[in-house]
């Protein structure tokens, strides 16, 4: 059941495979695919993709981890599939894939959480390999006074 609080998409900002209508590709080399950008203080209430082409691999289906960053563009202490693991196996377009097993987890200005494609659809054979998905990060925001948060600094 979905909770009753507003809660907010946090911001993706991606640099790779990207079609901006069906999203990120899951036969691409895998790797970081972009970051969600946490700009107040939040709570994290589910992470997911929805799938808007057939996710499928004769040798390998692809999987999907959300991993947290604490300080921004730094890979010290940077989780492993802390914040999702979507395992998308054989899925069919118009699936929502998530995970919560990061509900509760805060999030504070100046971290960062990682869309990483840990497993992309392969196939040695040369059969098609497919899959697209959309990312997303659901937050509750968590009201804070900017003097509070140490990596949040307003300019001179």
């Amino acid at each position: 059941m979905l909770n009753d609080d507003v809660l907010i998409a946090l911001p993706l900002h991606l640099a790779v495979d990207y079609n901006d209508l069906l999203g990120i590709d899951m036969d691409q080399t895998a790797g970081d695919m972009g970051t969600f950008i946490v700009p107040f203080r939040c709570e994290v209430f589910l992470a997911g993709a929805t799938v808007t082409e057939v996710c499928a691999g004769a040798d390998t289906t692809p999987v999907v981890d959300f991993d947290k960053r604490p300080t921004a563009g730094v890979e010290t202490d940077r989780g492993a599939a802390d914040i999702a693991h979507l395992v998308l196996g054989t899925t069919a377009a118009g699936k929502v894939m998530f995970d919560r097993v990061a509900k509760g987890t805060i999030l504070a200005p100046g971290e960062e959480v990682v869309v990483q494609l840990t497993t992309a659809a392969t196939d040695a054979g040369g059969s098609a390999q497919t899959g697209h998905v959309l990312p997303f990060l659901l937050v509750k925001c968590l009201p804070e006074v900017p003097g509070n948060l140490s990596d949040m600094v307003e300019t001179a």
